[in-house]
């Protein structure tokens, strides 16, 4: 009887040291935080580091690969954390100083490296308690932190939702949006920056947007070319992606679906190529939770219509 009760006390002591002892974080060094890049064929990123069993989202780099940050819903609340490279080492991921407070959701980083375009569901005053959904806000990295977020303006900001933006090299902003009078439940629109002003958002057009839903547009930095989401038919899930080029007459081509090797059965967006144009990152539920997922960028150009080559 006391060998039996020795041992549960040994048992339970165990238990205590296990819960109360910090798992030890991994030394991660190099590039892509220490991951071994992928080929042509898509492969989970950074697996027990990034990818868990929570959901992952959104994530991106910055311009020289210095810091990586992303997006993971805790008790179905997306929250943003930053890891850095220090002394070629990866640090732990930490919470982004403004996330909470800014409610912040999808969101890219702009080809500075040092703008993270975000949307959020935190209601302007300009717009008041009407608000149905996600503006569009803009925060900076300094050398002492982040600066405080500020929304685009009214000229691209509605009581609709408007949604992962994407910043081009010249000022370009790129976003989906739910505003009455596109082509169907949520369209893709260009907001062209001329002489330090946003303007007025024009509809990028019955090529690319359907009466379905289409969303999370990443615009390559040159704009040759760009990646989406839509709900159109002749998909293979939920939402699938998609990739168009720009002509030489300035227009975008028809989209192509980027075949079962990045699409399947469930849903697939949040797309975003790695500042050195390697790797494509995207999202996807195919494995049940939303995962984070990477393949080599060459399969864009391989998508690329003859005609355009």
């Amino acid at each position: 009887m006391k060998h039996i009760i020795s041992i549960n006390i040994l048992f339970f002591a165990l238990i205590i040291h296990n819960v109360s002892a910090k798992v030890e974080w991994p030394i991660l060094k190099g590039p892509y935080l220490g991951q071994r890049p992928p080929g042509m064929t898509p492969e989970i990123f950074a697996p027990g580091i990034i990818t868990t069993d929570a959901s992952e989202g959104c994530s991106g780099w910055g311009n020289h690969m210095e810091y990586f940050i992303f997006q993971r819903w805790i008790n179905r609340k997306p929250k943003l954390y930053i890891m850095n490279q220090i002394n070629g080492v990866w640090s732990e991921p930490v919470l982004l100083p403004f996330g909470n407070k800014y409610q912040v959701g999808d969101f890219t980083i702009a080809p500075d490296g040092k703008t993270l375009v975000f949307a959020s569901n935190k209601f302007l005053v300009e717009i008041g308690p009407e608000g149905e959904g996600g503006n569009i806000w803009m925060v900076k990295k300094t050398k002492t932190g982040w600066s405080e977020p500020k929304h685009i303006g009214l000229e691209i900001n509605t009581k609709y939702h408007e949604s992962y933006p994407c910043l081009t090299t010249n000022g370009n902003l790129y976003f989906f949006s739910r505003r009455p009078g596109g082509y169907g439940d949520s369209d893709l629109y260009i907001s062209k920056f001329i002489e330090g002003k946003y303007q007025s958002p024009v509809n990028l057009g019955p090529q690319l947007n359907t009466q379905h839903h289409e969303w999370d547009t990443y615009t390559a930095p040159d704009e040759s070319y760009m990646i989406y989401c839509s709900t159109m038919p002749g998909g293979m899930g939920d939402d699938d992606l998609y990739v168009t080029f720009k002509t030489d007459n300035g227009s975008w081509s028809k989209p192509v679906h980027m075949g079962k090797k990045i699409n399947s059965k469930k849903s697939e967006n949040r797309p975003y190529v790695s500042p050195d144009g390697k790797y494509l990152i995207y999202a996807s539920t195919k494995s049940g939770n939303r995962d984070i997922y990477w393949v080599d960028a060459k399969i864009i150009e391989e998508l690329k219509p003859k005609e355009l080559k």
